[in-house]
């Protein structure tokens, strides 16, 4: 079952240019894939990445696409299978989502992260998630709890605390879509987001320096 996906680019003021992608895949498929092909096929060239997926439109994507007789184009070594049309999409965030489309994708090439949208029933594009293309930059990651079946636990990658975060999200003052914060009750980490620069990752220190720790003692 085919899975219609917009790749692209952020542009400003929540614009962006894209391609579609007929088989794409939910966020859990197609961001570990564009990481790997942004490191093995572009050497961490996010530029250089975002020109080649925007040169066409795809069928599908894939690392190490091999030759398959019913297909009338060739595969792009390191990327994907090309699909027969040649059409680019320019639109905005805030406008409806237009045709049958269920996921968007998009790269902000000065952040080297990569925002997620979906579709929802209402016709309009809804922030989905946001990664860093190189996953060693997350702040927060989704990891399965420890007992079988068990619900997944939220974890800071800088102390290591499971579930123990506060997020605030409020109506932007850019005039569309939403102003979020999301830190760590444990170390104070936080990642802010908004629609016009994206989002922005602080790390504190951890364990806390030693005068920190006095600080709060005296608290």
């Amino acid at each position: 079952m085919s899975t219609p996906t917009l790749v692209g680019v952020a542009a400003y003021r929540g614009r962006y240019t894209a391609r579609f992608i007929q088989f794409g895949e939910d966020p859990q498929v197609l961001v570990p894939l564009l990481r790997r092909i942004w490191t093995d096929t572009f050497g961490r060239d996010t530029g250089a990445m975002a020109a080649a997926l925007l040169a066409r439109d795809w069928w599908s994507l894939a690392a190490d696409p091999k030759p398959r007789r019913w297909d009338r184009q060739p595969p792009v070594p390191g990327l994907g299978y090309p699909a027969g049309t040649d059409t680019i999409r320019r639109g905005a965030l805030r406008e409806d989502v237009g045709g049958a489309l269920e996921w968007l994708y998009l790269m902000h090439l000065d952040q080297r992260r990569l925002v997620v949208y979906e579709a929802t029933i209402h016709g309009r594009w809804l922030r989905h998630s946001a990664h860093h293309l190189d996953p060693v930059e997350e702040l927060f990651v989704t990891e399965p709890a420890d007992d079988d079946g068990g619900p997944e636990m939220t974890v800071c990658t800088v102390c290591g605390a499971v579930d123990e975060i506060d997020h605030v999200e409020v109506p932007s003052m850019a005039g569309y879509g939403y102003d979020t914060a999301t830190s760590c009750i444990r170390c104070g980490s936080s990642v802010a987001t908004d629609p016009m620069f994206g989002d922005h990752v602080t790390r504190k220190p951890w364990p806390p320096h030693a005068t920190d720790a006095a600080a709060g003692e005296a608290e």
